[in-house]
């Protein structure tokens, strides 16, 4: 394990009080607060992912998964925020062309933060030097400390570009793009039920010009950034939810064991500690948190292993990956759920952790990244790959 690992979750580990107060007030603010902000800043965990000659610390995919759910286990939304900032600027930093790169990654300046997504909600329109963009992007998480922002676009076919409906990527073609913040109007609707503190509002442009040097066409080889980005989509982001959900679903473990010794269902009855049924619950969601842990950084070694062998990882290591990441999350909301059940009436209170790691893991599970389509491809994988 790198030197670079052990500090960080040191420091992590040194600041979970702190974290665990960001959380409670995050959940008010409906975003992180600024001044865990700036403390992700110093740790520099917005910049795991970003390529050492922008003047990031990348780490390797599994040593990544390690510190988000160190996160996690303190607090969920510091987590989410982390995790989003470092896998946004790793789009930005690997993919764009030299140009863009370097005017968001400033030499002469500080680091930034990215929000936004890869989902296609807009058009671009090609123009001379590069597009028109207009459209919405929802659940931009951290997108209130953010100065960048990134999104996907489908463009619409230029008179003389045969291959402007190329397919390739599920969608068609999709080109992402990165624009200054103050380009974007910034849409206040972040009010839900589950993750409420990453401050994952939405944002939309109306024909805002974007120079081609700040965009990318999706599913294209990384432009810098060596093994790491040699793993290519989706790889490259699936080592982000999983692991967070992993260190949300050990906290609700740890909370739910510790209440279970002050919890009877009745007046002098036995606690729930003393029941054989919780002793079977706490066994059985320890082996499952543990089996999909286990599952999700064994496909991510693979991935990586491959990629450090200079070879982009083939369909059917990035169905592995995709297929572990959502195995991984569904059961981590099971055992939240399954363990929510023991806590009673009292688990409810707002004031009450469980009830939070209950909502977190379920929205959690909501993730675009996280559709059981991946479970229906790598089926289809299997099959075809008989068939041949």
């Amino acid at each position: 394990m790198s030197e670079l690992r052990e500090e960080i979750l040191a420091a992590i580990k040194s600041r979970r009080k702190e974290f665990e107060a960001a959380g409670d007030r995050a959940e008010e603010l409906r975003t992180l607060p600024m001044d865990t902000v700036e403390t992700l800043r110093g740790m520099r965990l917005f910049w795991l992912k970003t390529p050492a000659e922008l003047g990031g610390a990348p780490l390797p995919p599994v040593e990544f998964c390690d510190v988000i759910e160190e996160l996690a286990y303190a607090d969920a939304s510091t987590a989410w925020a982390a995790m989003i900032g470092a896998g946004c600027c790793g789009l930005a930093s690997g993919w764009l062309p030299e140009a863009g790169a370097r005017r968001v990654f400033a030499p002469d300046g500080p680091l930034p933060v990215v929000a936004g997504q890869l989902a296609p909600r807009g058009t671009g329109k090609p123009v001379e030097g590069g597009y028109l963009v207009t459209g919405r992007w929802g659940f931009s998480s951290g997108i209130l400390h953010a100065e960048w922002l990134i999104g996907a676009f489908k463009p619409e076919p230029a008179a003389d570009d045969s291959t402007a409906g190329a397919a390739g990527t599920g969608f068609g073609r999709m080109v992402v793009f990165v624009v200054p913040k103050n380009e974007a109007e910034v849409i206040d609707n972040w009010y839900v039920a589950g993750l409420q503190g990453t401050g994952s509002l939405d944002f939309q442009v109306d024909g805002v010009f974007v120079p081609e040097e700040m965009t990318y066409d999706l599913g294209i080889p990384a432009v810098r950034g060596g093994d790491l980005f040699r793993l290519g989509m989706p790889a490259f982001v699936s080592n982000e939810v999983p692991p967070m959900c992993i260190g949300l679903a050990r906290r609700a473990l740890d909370d739910m064991t510790e209440l279970a010794t002050k919890t009877a269902r009745f007046p002098g009855g036995p606690t729930v500690s003393e029941r054989a049924v919780f002793h079977k619950e706490l066994g059985r969601a320890e082996t499952k948190i543990r089996a999909a842990r286990l599952l999700h950084r064994d496909a991510m070694r693979t991935a990586w292993e491959t990629a450090c062998a200079g070879t982009v990882p083939p369909e059917e290591q990035q169905l592995a990956v995709t297929t572990a990441s959502v195995f991984a999350v569904e059961t981590c909301a099971e055992v939240v759920t399954d363990l929510f059940r023991y806590g009673g009436g009292r688990v409810l209170a707002l004031s009450n952790p469980m009830q939070r790691h209950l909502r977190n893991a379920l929205a959690a599970r909501q993730h675009l990244a996280l559709s059981e389509e991946n479970y229906e491809a790598a089926g289809r994988y299997r099959i075809q790959s008989r068939r041949s």
